[in-house]
């Protein structure tokens, strides 16, 4: 029993170790050197709410990185297999891009914790989850492959197609919310036992039903703790934008008016995430202009370019650049932008052929 105890004590300890690691290196690493404290600015607008940490813009693209993550899988899934896929690749990007950003939040002001507590939590899930699926695709998942041949069962392009609804439904709303359980449910009924490559269709039948009936679980268990811990998240922002006019509100049923602030400048509240950069997109299309957004003047903005310099872009910083599997003709770029200058942005980068993928609310 003491033996026993000892081995078991020994593996909590490098459990411990292996999960407090890139914890450990974004926390002391990862960090921007202190620097004279920023001037304090006036919020446009004292609306309950309006005001959030700009930093939160930053930290919010290792969260994506996980929603790209599925994008790329589903692109991947189109054309090939799950071995095909880089799993090993997409966690390295997730912490890579938590430790540069963290730099870059730390310059102007500190993360909350919370959102270093989520970030954590959902970067080690993550890590596992792919680890886990890398080592299964990679060899009992590639056997199976091979054994079936080059035609797709039913079963892989059911869960191909899935994927992509679940890299769709990630853009706009958390992932716990999923219906995992009902999707297994469609899985079995839509997917007949019958016809060729039948050991392949068993285990993709045992795979896809273990995977999703976990994600159930563990998603009513994140859901719950979420709300009971951090609340209902706040699903509006706040922005300051002139020029807006009567069409631009009578065209854009997601936006509400909430006051006039003077010289042209308009303060609306509409939805956050994917809705939000379409929406900022379609106003800089129409030649709106943003002033501010929820009381911040720098914002993320993430664009998908092909090979070759960026227009100019006065007062924006290029952060970072990550490749695409299965869009090899395309590079992620991470900008660093001026609110002030977001919407001309958004206009150069079009007109130069590039497409604006997410503007990081806060």
């Amino acid at each position: 029993m003491f033996r026993r105890a000892r081995r078991l004590a020994g593996g909590l300890v490098v459990l411990a170790v292996v999960l407090a690691a890139p914890i450990v290196y974004v926390e002391s690493l990862c960090t921007a050197p202190p620097g004279p404290p920023a001037r304090p600015r006036t919020p446009l607008a004292g609306e309950p709410g309006y005001a959030r940490r700009e930093s939160d813009s930053y930290l919010s693209f290792p969260e994506w990185h996980i929603v790209y993550a599925y994008e790329d899988l589903a692109g991947v899934l189109r054309r090939g297999d799950e071995s095909a896929f880089a799993y090993g690749r997409q966690i390295a990007g997730f912490w890579r891009s938590l430790c540069g950003l963290t730099r870059v939040a730390s310059a102007g002001g500190d993360a909350g914790v919370d959102t270093k507590v989520m970030l954590y939590t959902i970067g080690w899930s993550f890590t596992a989850e792919l680890a886990l699926k890398g080592a299964y695709e990679n060899t009992v998942g590639r056997a199976f492959e091979w054994l079936r041949g080059a035609a797709k069962t039913a079963e892989d392009e059911f869960a191909a197609r899935d994927m992509q609804a679940y890299a769709t439904f990630l853009r706009q709303t958390p992932w716990y919310e999923y219906p995992f359980a009902s999707r297994v449910v469609a899985f079995w009924r839509e997917t007949p036992l019958g016809g060729p490559h039948l050991p392949r269709k068993l285990e993709r039948r045992a795979v896809f039903t273990l995977e999703y009936g976990a994600r159930a679980i563990y998603g009513a268990v994140i859901g719950y703790a979420s709300a009971t811990a951090l609340g209902a998240a706040d699903l509006q922002i706040h922005t300051v934008v002139v020029g807006l006019d009567a069409r631009d509100l009578a065209g854009e049923r997601e936006v509400e008016l909430v006051r006039e602030l003077g010289a042209g400048r308009t303060l609306i509240r509409t939805p956050r995430y994917q809705a939000y950069t379409d929406l900022l997109v379609r106003l800089a299309r129409r030649g709106r202009d943003v002033v501010e957004i929820a009381g911040n003047h720098r914002i993320l903005v993430t664009v998908l370019a092909p090979q070759g310099p960026l227009p100019p872009l006065p007062g924006t910083t290029e952060l970072f650049e990550m490749s695409i599997q299965s869009r090899p003709d395309r590079r992620r770029v991470g900008l660093d932008v001026r609110v002030a200058g977001l919407a001309a942005a958004i206009r150069a980068l079009e007109s130069a052929g590039v497409t604006i993928e997410h503007i990081y609310d806060y």
